[in-house]
């Protein structure tokens, strides 16, 4: 899998971007919402989500308390998911913001693990991985910002599903969560027009796995019980790259982001943005099998991925609401190496965008916000 060459090159990319992201906006000054990013332009809850999708608008001041609640479905030819994302804010001074956003998610789809096996329908649900965010604002004019965010592993990714006698892990896909922590550094910039706002993101994001107190892998009693437990798959207390305790492997990854949003007309700020994802390196999936440790490639890996979000927001002092539709755009994925299913050098490679899914996946979104005690 060469985890360690990713996480060189992962730690270059820290040192490269010395800089944070967070989702969310950073106000410059308390009483304005319009200078919720810099100068005396749109706010914007910055780069993040690889959909695109991100609050630009004139936000909502005025509370120690700041709740903004997004609601997601993304659905494509053989699935969907709904997910509930609750985040609350407070400032602790005029430049910095601290958060944390608890999600609640819902899959639906067809699970087909390999091609000889027929499709089932799955569905799974609950609460999904928790992150804590951090922003700061930098410069005299508040355009810049700093930000880090941590999400911490609280969704279920073990869910299995089928009979007693051959039960199956379900794909990452419909996990609740990834099992792993994951560190999120970014930098967010904006530059005002006469009538609207540049918004400019960079992030990079570094999964890793850790158990400080226990120091061996979760699943060394049950799933691995009969595996002889050496290597530090089975015995360690910090792995500095994303490698879970079932065995799959997910990439540190970079991204950058643009968005304009336009305010010419009263009540209303209107968006579009592009965000553009690399992962640095291939992910890899853990066996469907729930007594075996055989991790491979993903057969699904994405060398690129780009989203194109359009949003809307009706602006209001005390609750604004806010709607968006993204459609992502993808390289073709690679048919694994029919003599080495373990070879990820197929995956590897930047092809053309995936056609045949162009506008077959979506992503709708509605925000409110509000601003308390």
């Amino acid at each position: 899998m060469k985890k360690q060459n990713i996480f060189k090159y992962g730690a270059v990319a820290v040192l490269a971007a010395a800089s944070f992201f967070v989702s969310y906006n950073v106000p410059v000054e308390p009483a304005t919402p319009w200078q919720s990013i810099g100068g005396c332009g749109a706010g914007g809850s910055g780069g993040g989500s690889g959909d695109g999708i991100k609050w630009i608008g004139q936000g909502v001041s005025g509370g120690y308390l700041e709740t903004e609640v997004f609601t997601k479905y993304n659905v494509g030819q053989n699935f969907s998911a709904l997910t509930l994302t609750p985040h609350f804010s407070i400032k602790p001074t005029w430049s910095t913001k601290l958060g944390v956003s608890i999600p609640f998610v819902s899959h639906q789809g067809e699970v087909q693990y390999r091609s000889n096996q027929a499709p089932a329908d799955r569905s799974t649900g609950g609460l999904g991985d928790i992150s804590f965010d951090f922003s700061k604002t930098i410069g005299s004019g508040g355009a810049a910002s700093l930000s880090a965010s941590l999400s911490i592993p609280t969704g279920q990714y073990d869910i299995k599903r089928g009979n007693d006698a051959a039960q199956e892990f379900l794909p990452s896909s419909f996990q609740k969560g990834s099992g792993l922590y994951s560190l999120t550094l970014g930098w967010d910039y904006s530059r005002d027009t006469d009538k609207g706002i540049w918004l400019y993101s960079l992030s990079y994001t570094h999964p890793f796995a850790m158990h400080l107190i226990s120091g061996e892998n979760e699943f060394n009693d049950t799933y691995w019980k009969d595996i002889k437990h050496e290597g530090d798959r089975f015995e360690y207390r910090f792995k500095p790259y994303g490698e879970n305790d079932l065995g799959a492997y997910t990439p540190p990854s970079v991204s950058a982001s643009v968005a304009y949003g336009y305010r010419g007309r009263p009540g209303i700020v209107q968006s579009l943005g592009l965000n553009f994802s690399v992962p640095l390196g291939v992910a890899w999936i853990s066996s469907e099998k729930a007594d075996t440790y055989d991790p491979r490639p993903d057969p699904d890996h994405q060398a690129w991925s780009l989203a194109i979000a359009y949003g809307i927001e009706f602006s209001n002092a005390d609750f604004p609401v806010f709607l968006a539709l993204s459609v992502p755009i993808h390289d073709k994925s690679n048919p694994a190496n029919p003599k080495n299913e373990y070879d990820d050098s197929p995956m590897r490679k930047w092809d053309a965008p995936d056609w045949n899914d162009i506008l077959q996946q979506w992503t709708i979104a509605v925000g409110i916000k509000g601003s308390f005690f």
